[in-house]
Parts: C-alpha cells; sequence; structure tokens
C-alpha cells in the first residue's frame, strides 16, 4: 500500500515537471515570436520615419552587408540609410539594423550562444583618396563612431532543483545601450555603386564583452551619384 502511494506521487511529480516543461518552451517560442514581431515593426517604423525625415536628402544612400564575427559560429547581416549633414559635406550621419547570430559568452564554467538585433545610430567622417592611380582615385576611408541600441532580450534560465530556487541570468535585454567605433572602405564601381568592407566594434556590448565584426557589402548612392 506505501508502495503504491510512493509510486503514484512519483509519477504524479514527473506528470508535472512534464508539464511545466511543455509551459516552458510555450512561452519561449511565444517571446520568441513577439520579438521578431517586434523587430520587424521597430525596423520598419525606423525607416519609414527616416524615409520622410531624406525628403531634402544631400547625399542618401542605401547599404546592406554580410557580417563575419571574430568567434567561429558568430555571423549576420546589416543593412542602413546614411547621408551627408550638408550638401557637399565629408560629415555623414547613418541609422541602421544590425543581426548577429550565435554570439558567444562564456559563464559558469561554459560557453553560451545568442543571437542579437540591434538599431544602430553613426556619424561618421570620410576621406576621398587623392591618387593618379586607377585604383586608389576610387577609393574612400571612413571612420565611424556611434551607439547601438538593443532589440534582444537576452538571458539564461537554471531551472528550479531540490534546495535551489529557479535562477535567471542575463547577459543583455531590450533597450541596452552600448558604444560602437569603426573603420571602412568604399570602392566606386560606378557612378551609383560601390563595394564597401570593414570592422565593426564593440568594446563592451553589455554582458558579452567585446565583439567584433568584419564585414563586406554595396552601397548604392541615389541621386547625383558617388562624388565623395
Amino acid at each position: 500500500m506505501v508502495v503504491s502511494i510512493v509510486e503514484n506521487n512519483i509519477d504524479n511529480n514527473e506528470q508535472q515537471k512534464l508539464m511545466l516543461h511543455k509551459t516552458n518552451i510555450k512561452k519561449n517560442m511565444t517571446h520568441k515570436h513577439s520579438n521578431k514581431l517586434r523587430n520587424v515593426f521597430a525596423v520598419s517604423s525606423l525607416f519609414i520615419a527616416t524615409s520622410f525625415l531624406a525628403t531634402g536628402a544631400n547625399a542618401l544612400e542605401v547599404s546592406g552587408e554580410f557580417h563575419k564575427g571574430s568567434e567561429s559560429k558568430t555571423q549576420g547581416y546589416s543593412f542602413a540609410l546614411a547621408d551627408t549633414f550638408t550638401k557637399g559635406g565629408n560629415i555623414y550621419w547613418t541609422v541602421g539594423y544590425s543581426s548577429l547570430d550565435k554570439v558567444k559568452v562564456e559563464w559558469n564554467n561554459d560557453e553560451l550562444f545568442f543571437n542579437m538585433a540591434t538599431v544602430d545610430a553613426l556619424v561618421s567622417y570620410r576621406h576621398k583618396i587623392q591618387s593618379y592611380n586607377s585604383f586608389f582615385k576610387n577609393l574612400t576611408i571612413e571612420y565611424k563612431v556611434g551607439a547601438s541600441f538593443g532589440l534582444t532580450e537576452n538571458k539564461f534560465t537554471w531551472p528550479e532543483t531540490p534546495g535551489l530556487e529557479e535562477e535567471v541570468r542575463y547577459f543583455s535585454e531590450e533597450s541596452d545601450i552600448n558604444p560602437i567605433i569603426g573603420v571602412g572602405a568604399y570602392y566606386k564601381l560606378n557612378r551609383n555603386t560601390s563595394i564597401n568592407v570593414g570592422v565593426k566594434y564593440q568594446p563592451s556590448f553589455s554582458e558579452f564583452g567585446a565583439i567584433t565584426s568584419a564585414y563586406v557589402g554595396i552601397t548604392y548612392r541615389f541621386g547625383r551619384g558617388l562624388d565623395r
């Protein structure tokens, strides 16, 4: 009789754990889905607003890049809008969206990987190389500084165990603001199009520490073309 009661209690505990596990999975899936929808809405709103602000644009550009992180598994993409503050100037503003997958953080003698998305706001200075050489005369160097605004929440949850409560560790949160610096180069292919390469460095991204990625992409300038 006692054995039967004990077995029933064990079965009930296992069923409760299974139900709790399924509930946590559903919550995580719902949270991830809502995060994706929120990111799409935020980015769409950002570019719609920027498009309205760019009606009097001086040299409006749109660009897209593929990123490869310093860690072997880290990669991602970005796209952005940019323009000069003044007509014919060398100082640019840039507003963009960036996404990186499998960014590593070390915690509790283990390696954890997360995906992150940010809105980036940058100011940059571009210097056109003056040369008679056919290659270098099409080259422009860019120096960037700015900040990223987090769109994703990255956390790890240790489940509750006998004698220990559930513990949650946050590595980054939505709306986290982190600095960005970078250097890049543009090579003009034709009047409106250029290839861009460079390095993006975030010296202290929330609890992840330093994040570095190299990128390559393409830039298209509307209107009067690339005359930097």
